[in-house]
């Protein structure tokens, strides 16, 4: 008997056996082990046990668990899944040098306005054109110069600060163009450069939040699209697809590659993904809702992939071509920014409590001895860690066994940077993959307004301090200028105004 299958008999692989399964109709009032009844159950069980056994195979298959260091397994690994992919003087000589030749007195962009302050800004990369936020709730634009002749150079104070302490550049004596009042505080400004949009999204407060999308050099002012989104009370910040993504093999004919635009917005617990045809229309969608917390932050990380960053430190990922989201990483704190690194699968992710760190979505977390937590002298959170989060006599029961799972929930990260952010999620960062530096900025209360790391070593690059009154610096941005021969410049909001770091 090989346990072939015979149709009104079951093969008990225990005793070897064939047994006939009785009808429902013999088996009433009886306990029969094969009954049709049993049967049913038995391979409803089987056929339960199956899909999990199945989902536990292709989550060990898809999901790399990253070792202890110094083991011939994570060198096997690493070279396997291309974790070192460059060389010491690549990872580590090549930011520092970009950053040695950059000058730390900043010059001036644009002047503050009058009134209120400039918090925001984005620029039109083909005209120039710049686009703030002036003050809480007013998008304004300025043009370079228009005169006759090359744009005005770019000049330094001299030792009497004269020229009313304001640099000529090629945004000297334009008028301001206001664009749009919103009904209350804007809380991101995106240029699309693709259509020439731009996208505004507002917190909201007494009146709804919503979400602004206009053409400003076609319409003119005061003309845009209005988006108010139902059950939301509060949109956190939105992200607009790059237009250097190449989309993958089969994509072509596809929905999401028919479209020109796609801008992703943090809209309370949901994501929005706003899309424009080539006919201009704007089409909105709800792909991910009804989320256990916030989602504070998102960012685009392939042509079909949105990292999304929540309020309780989860991380999702959704995919354009699927519905739903997948939570793949664990942030210790809320998330206030999150940005692709220099690779699809590696992620810099910015929090509360002085957090900024490095994610490789490949390695979420680090093996460990559920018996003896802090064991590992290679883990990130260690006992030191937890020491230094709650100092004093705080080491309870409770908090011990707090620890504990906070340990195996975490994600662990692949670098940490330095970083001084306790309370303020609109503190900006910026990644630069080419030159491998990430730019974030400090909280007011520091002797730093932004600090540049290696995003390869972990490793402090350059630092600018603050001069004169401290302030909050809300954005800060790379900036690629070849026809001006200037190459990659760091642009920020400062005492009112902008300003560049330049090499």
């Amino acid at each position: 008997m090989n346990g072939q299958q015979i149709p009104g008999f079951y093969y008990d692989p225990e005793k070897k056996k064939y047994f006939k399964i009785q009808s429902a109709t013999a088996s009433r009032d009886l306990s029969l082990k094969y009954s049709a009844q049993n049967m049913r159950k038995q391979e409803r069980e089987e056929r339960i046990q199956g899909v999990a056994n199945a989902h536990v195979q292709r989550s060990r298959k898809e999901r790399i668990v990253r070792h202890h260091a110094s083991t011939l397994t994570l060198i096997c690994q690493e070279r396997e899944l291309g974790l070192k992919r460059r060389s010491y003087y690549t990872q580590g000589a090549w930011p520092n040098a970009c950053m040695s030749v950059v000058s730390p007195k900043p010059k001036n962009v644009i002047d503050k306005p009058q009134g209120a302050p400039a918090r925001l800004f984005d620029r039109d990369p083909v005209s120039k054109t710049m686009y703030i936020v002036h003050g809480e709730n007013s998008i304004k634009r300025r043009r370079v110069h228009a005169g006759d002749g090359p744009p005005l150079p770019s000049h330094e104070l001299n030792s009497g600060g004269h020229l009313d302490d304001v640099a000529l550049n090629e945004y000297s004596f334009e008028p301001w163009d206001e664009l749009q009042r919103t009904t209350s505080t804007i809380s991101s400004l995106t240029y699309l450069p693709a259509t020439g949009a731009l996208a505004a999204t507002t917190y909201g407060s007494d009146r709804a939040p919503v979400v602004y999308l206009s053409d400003p050099e076609r319409d003119g002012p005061y003309v845009g699209q209005q988006f108010t989104p139902k059950g939301c009370a509060a949109i956190w910040g939105a992200a607009a697809r790059p237009t250097n993504f190449e989309h993958s093999p089969g994509l072509t004919n596809s929905v999401a590659a028919s479209y020109v635009e796609h801008l992703a917005v943090a809209a309370s617990s949901s994501m929005l993904l706003f899309t424009r045809s080539q006919d201009g229309t704007w089409n909105s969608t709800t792909p991910v809702s009804s989320l256990e917390s916030d989602v504070l932050a998102l960012d685009w990380i392939s042509y079909t992939t949105i990292a999304l960053g929540c309020r309780d430190g989860k991380i999702r990922l959704y995919d354009t071509r699927s519905g739903g989201s997948s939570h793949i990483l664990t942030h210790p704190h809320p998330i206030s920014k999150i940005k692709r690194a220099d690779d699809q699968t590696r992620l810099i992710v910015s929090g509360l409590h002085d957090t900024l760190h490095l994610y490789d979505i490949r390695a979420p977390q680090m093996t460990h001895n559920s018996n003896s937590a802090f064991d590992s002298r290679d883990h990130h959170y260690d006992k030191s860690y937890f020491e230094h989060l709650y100092p004093g006599h705080r080491n309870t029961k409770k908090r011990r066994k707090m620890n504990h799972i906070a340990f195996k929930n975490w994600s662990q990260p692949v670098l940490t940077f330095p970083h001084a952010n306790v309370d303020d999620l609109e503190l900006d960062i910026d990644v630069h993959a080419r030159l491998g530096l990430v730019a974030a900025t400090q909280e007011s209360d520091s002797q730093t307004s932004i600090r540049v790391s290696n995003i390869w070593t972990g490793r402090t690059v350059k630092e600018f301090a603050i001069k004169g009154a401290k302030e909050r610096v809300r954005c800060v941005k790379f900036v690629q200028d070849e026809e001006r021969g200037a190459g990659v410049e760091i642009w920020t909001t400062r005492e009112g105004g902008i300003e560049r770091y330049i090499w």
